[in-house]
């Protein structure tokens, strides 16, 4: 079920692609006398009133949406079925109890509402109470995105037929809010403009450089809505959006983040929406990172304490990371584990790269201090050894077997046969081709700092058994001679 202005605009656009659709629009356009001033940034916009809903309108569109193309099974989906044990009959009348029944309506919209999105595996999920895990096959409907404005529902499907197409209309609709309604009226920001530059993205395929495009759409639409709207929190929201967007789109040129940030703190922080200590934290963490890229130690060390003092960093990452999936690398940390690649996790990374700057400042008593206290600066066996001063054969015994563990997961996934992992690893982690050279290298490069740390405030014991592992399975040449010229340095 379509409505009247996506079927129009879906005819036009099958008929003559965009341009016979942005025609349609112009006309539309014209007779419309109540809109303001279009920017034309992303082209003709829409009126609003022409994709803006009531309730009672979206729950029914929706609902007999998905009934239509989810609400009976297909014979490869019941192939899937029949794999967890579901037959025929039991799928359909399940299915009927869902799709044709005033409580399935209402558990439907709760929780499209909820989420803003339903697809087929979600749909699975709210009738079976199962997550199949197994690749869902393309149906015709892929997805139903609903987001609320006021008493009003921006509600739109993307289809798998002429798909450009429906993520064309998507962002074109999400500019027309952004210019023609009240940015007060944005709940959800960073969710719905996370889908805004999804689907310019996936519209955008044939464009060799997404990335400035994107940014400079982005852009023009914040300088019109900065323009034409009073303070608010979702203005706020909008360019906090901008700044995370360019840091993660940067591409090595972050002169643009910095300016941004200088800029959004000056609006900012004596305003009425005053920045919250999560966003205080986010737009250090930012900072942090463009402070090790440029090599400004002093400037790194700052913001890393800062990140870390009071566990800032660990209290909000969970709430920066429903906002801004793609900033925060979140892979599980490993706290047994010393060697792994340290960017997959942001606080792994966080304490491998503020121990790289103690080192660069010749601050090696902090540095000491941050592997006292915090695990995940080296590993659970290195901590306890630190702290416990525990430096028995049969605790290096033991830190060596972590070794081991971590090398044979690195390899073959498994702790079986870890002797036959580790001879493999010894073979070839220093291969470029290797698909572990990555992790190697990051392992390499902190045990380094780690045994710089340890030098230089004379934890002999546990140097020479660290020097010994290292030497045994993460020696890279490269590395190492640094390492052998700082020690040289000191004797």
């Amino acid at each position: 079920m379509l409505l009247d202005c996506d079927e129009q605009l879906f005819m036009a656009y099958k008929q003559n692609s965009e341009e016979g659709v942005e025609k349609l629009l112009a006309a539309w356009e014209e007779a419309t006398s109540t809109l303001q001033e279009d920017p034309q940034i992303l082209g003709t916009s829409l009126s609003p009133q022409l994709f803006l809903v009531n309730e009672e309108a979206a729950k029914n569109i929706a609902f007999s949406t998905a009934r239509k193309y989810w609400g009976h099974v297909s014979g490869e989906m019941q192939l899937l079925f029949e794999q967890y044990g579901f037959d025929a009959k039991f799928v359909n009348e399940r299915l009927s109890a869902f799709f044709y029944t005033q409580k399935g309506k209402e558990t439907f919209f709760e929780q499209l509402f909820a989420q803003h999105t339903m697809d087929l595996e979600r749909v699975i999920w709210l009738v079976f109470g199962k997550r199949l895990q197994i690749p869902m096959p393309v149906n015709e409907l892929q997805t139903i995105i609903l987001y609320k404005f006021q008493d009003e529902y921006f509600m739109h499907m993307m289809y798998k037929e002429k798909a450009p197409f429906w993520h064309w209309l998507f962002a074109k609709k999400v500019y027309s809010l952004l210019i023609h309604r009240p940015l007060e009226q944005f709940t959800f920001l960073y969710e719905i403009m996370g889908h805004f530059e999804q689907s310019i993205r996936e519209n955008c395929e044939h464009v060799d450089n997404f990335v400035n495009n994107y940014k400079a759409i982005l852009d023009k639409c914040i300088t019109y809505v900065d323009k034409h709207n009073p303070s608010c929190l979702a203005k706020k929201q909008l360019r906090l959006y901008q700044i995370v967007t360019h840091y993660c789109l940067a591409e090595g040129d972050v002169q643009k983040v910095k300016a941004l940030i200088t800029s959004f703190e000056t609006e900012w922080r004596y305003s009425m929406y005053a920045l919250t200590e999560k966003e205080k934290v986010l737009i250090a963490y930012i900072l942090f990172h463009i402070a090790n890229r440029e090599q400004q130690s002093e400037a790194a060390i700052r913001y890393g304490e800062y990140l870390l003092e009071d566990e800032r960093l660990n209290n909000y990452a969970i709430e920066i990371l429903l906002e801004y999936r793609e900033l925060l690398p979140n892979r599980k940390p490993t706290p047994p584990a010393i060697i792994k690649n340290y960017q997959l996790n942001y606080l792994e990374n966080l304490y491998a790269v503020l121990l790289d700057h103690y080192v660069k400042m010749e601050r090696y008593t902090d540095g000491l201090a941050l592997l006292k206290e915090h695990v995940l600066a080296s590993n659970k066996k290195i901590h306890t050894s630190l702290v416990q001063k525990n430096y028995s054969q049969e605790q290096f015994i033991t830190i060596e077997a972590y070794v081991q563990q971590d090398i044979a997961l690195h390899v073959n996934n498994s702790l079986q046969h870890i002797g036959l992992s580790v001879e493999e690893w010894r073979r070839h982690y220093y291969q470029p081709e290797a698909p572990y050279h990555i992790v190697a290298q990051s392992a390499s490069l902190h045990m380094l700092n780690i045994l710089r740390v340890l030098f230089v405030t004379e934890q002999f014991e546990l140097f020479e058994k660290l020097m010994e592992i290292y030497k045994k399975y993460l020696l890279i040449d490269e590395h190492f001679e640094n390492l052998r010229r700082f020690i040289s340095a000191y004797v």
